[in-house]
């Protein structure tokens, strides 16, 4: 059994025909090869498997490899009147639907009816085509009669090769119905003119629905049974008519090396129908109304598988059950791989992170885990498997959680050692020099609650308190010992100081009191001087009052002087004045007395 869990998801670019089961016939058991596997796996987004089946050396490989539109690189294609294709084949590049996305892949069968191998044999592969197909292609030379139609006769082992469920298979062929791919009749070579009983044109689906529907009285039990399990297991169903791609017979054997160019033109436009018909109308590959992706369709193939190897019938019920348990498989092992690349990117440093700081990290790894597993694991949350893988996932990341806060509270640890270490410092020193006293033990208290303040602050993890708590217990003796030590010791340095200070008090008493007897001394002598001075003044003030009684005498003398002195200069003024008045008459009279002169003399 292959573990699809430990294929390496690579991109597969040449693109080329895998064998997807192999039939190994020393052991009789069938096998999915690991290559298919591989390139199944790798798959994302919606996948269609178109596949087709029918009797060997009727050109189906053929016309797989011109709807994929490849011609060498293909599926094999031999001239040779044995089987070509051995088990199922696949084809690695699809057909893409561009308005959904969907990839088409196509699956080529080994031929029923080899002569090679057995009916039983033959009976798988039928089985397994249908199981494995969205679109179901039979492939037949010719018209639909009862030949064609007796090809088909392993449609009636379908309800023998298949069950919907491990109990109660009353009703199993009609249940079948609901899981069967899309029918599709394709008739090879055909060159009738499609017409109904009164000769008128019918298309090919009208033609296919007239062939199951006849109920003709000649048509064999084996006939009736192949058109009822038709119109039973397969509600959706068409037909498609191909003319033979070339019409010498002689370029048949040689038709797959032919470029399109030189194959008829009709042919190619009905493969072009065809084609664009499976890409409109091929839905995604669905069980139980889920669409599967590559790894649960490789599950899925590989259960049935399982069941035929040991003698069983695939039962549809049980692969999907392997195929939800797979699925949850693999939401488990991503969810675990996404958490452990998380728990790395977040605490892959060797800085310590806080409790708020990593409660909001692990919810947020384990939130993103958990949305990795419902989206694999989620197809269908109601199911046996989900809650049990969902509780292994949660049991794992508690484990993981509990060894992150371990390691992250060991790291806490350490620093917390270190901050309780840097803020209890300052209250040692305190301690040791001594600073308190009975007075101020609130400055002790005061201390203490910055330094729990501090380290609450600086400190982080669960284990925070215990580090703190450990801290105390180891130095709780400690910080009471030194404080009292702190209290008695100032208590006595202070009683000692105080007693030096009252000796020197009573030093510094004893000399002020002698600095006070001499200070009244010096007071007495100085109220005897001041009263000396007292006496000195009286008399000055009798000496003073005497002085000045003479100087108000000398003063009243002076103005008198000053007076009298001014009268003489006054007087004095007058005389000068009168002097000049004087000589002014003197001067006229003299005048006068010349000019007589001078009058008598003339």
């Amino acid at each position: 059994m292959i573990d699809l869990d430990q294929i390496k998801l690579e991109q597969i670019n040449d693109y080329k025909a895998i064998q997807l089961i192999t039939f190994v016939s020393q052991n009789n058991k069938f096998e999915l090869n690991s290559e298919a596997a591989q390139f199944l796996s790798q798959l994302r987004g919606n996948i269609a498997f178109v596949v087709v089946c029918g009797k060997y050396r009727t050109g189906k490989s053929f016309l797989l490899n011109k709807l994929i539109d490849v011609q060498n690189e293909g599926f094999s294609v031999s001239p040779a009147t044995n089987s070509c294709t051995q088990g199922i084949w696949l084809y690695t590049k699809p057909l893409i639907n561009k308005q959904s996305n969907l990839q088409i892949y196509f699956l080529d069968t080994e031929g029923s009816e080899s002569g090679v191998k057995s009916q039983t044999h033959d009976a798988k592969i039928f089985a397994l085509a249908i199981l494995m197909s969205s679109t179901f292609m039979f492939n037949s030379i010719g018209c639909i009669d009862e030949q064609s139609i007796i090809q088909l006769h392993l449609t009636t082992l379908l309800s023998k090769n298949i069950q919907v469920q491990d109990h109660d298979n009353s009703n199993n062929e009609n249940i079948l119905g609901y899981y069967t791919p899309k029918f599709i009749w394709l008739l090879r070579d055909f060159v009738l003119e499609m017409k109904d009983g009164q000769n008128r044109k019918i298309t090919p689906k009208e033609y296919l629905e007239l062939a199951l529907h006849d109920d003709r009285q000649y048509q064999s039990e084996n006939s009736k049974k192949v058109r009822k399990t038709l119109l039973t297991c397969f509600k959706d169903r068409n037909c498609f008519q191909l003319v033979r791609p070339v019409i010498n017979e002689n370029e048949l054997q040689k038709v797959n090396q032919l470029p399109n160019n030189q194959l008829r033109e009709e042919f190619q436009q009905q493969v072009i129908q065809l084609r664009e018909y499976l890409l409109k109308n091929t839905s995604p590959k669905q069980l139980n109304g889920v669409n599967l992706n590559g790894r649960m369709f490789c599950k899925m193939i590989e259960t049935f598988i399982t069941n035929f190897n040991k003698g069983k019938v695939p039962i549809i019920s049980t692969a999907w059950e392997h195929v939800v348990e797979t699925e949850c498989q693999q939401g488990l092992v991503q969810a675990k791989q996404l958490y452990e690349t998380n728990l790395k990117k977040y605490f892959g440093s060797d800085e310590a992170k806080s409790f708020e700081e990593i409660f909001q990290i692990l919810k947020k790894i384990r939130d993103e885990s958990f949305q990795t597993f419902h989206y694999i694991a989620g197809i269908r949350e109601k199911n046996n498997h989900f809650e049990e893988y969902k509780k292994k996932l949660l049991d794992f990341m508690t484990e993981k959680e509990n060894l992150a806060i371990r390691l992250n509270d060991d790291m806490n640890n350490t620093k917390n050692e270190e901050v309780i270490a840097e803020v209890s410092q300052k209250l040692k020193e305190n301690l040791n020099q001594e600073t308190f006293t009975i007075d101020n033990l609130e400055v002790f208290f005061q201390h203490f609650n910055e330094f729990l303040t501090a380290y609450d602050k600086k400190s982080a993890g669960t284990e925070k308190a215990n580090t703190l708590i450990h801290f105390l217990q180891n130095h709780h003796p400690i910080i009471v010992k030194q404080l009292v030590n702190s209290v008695v010791q100032k208590y006595s340095k202070n009683k000692n100081q105080a007693e030096e200070e009252k000796a020197v008090q009573q030093v510094k008493e004893k000399q002020l009191l002698d600095n006070i007897k001499i200070l009244e001394q010096n007071i007495a002598q100085h109220e005897t001087k001041i009263k000396k001075l007292d006496q000195d003044k009286v008399q000055l003030e009798a000496q003073k009052k005497q002085l000045s009684d003479q100087l108000s005498k000398l003063q009243t003398e002076n103005k008198t002087i000053r007076d009298n002195i001014k009268d003489v200069d006054e007087l004095q003024n007058m005389i000068a004045q009168k002097n000049e008045e004087i000589q002014g008459l003197k001067k006229i009279i003299t005048s006068l007395q010349t000019k007589k002169k001078k009058g008598c003399c003339g």
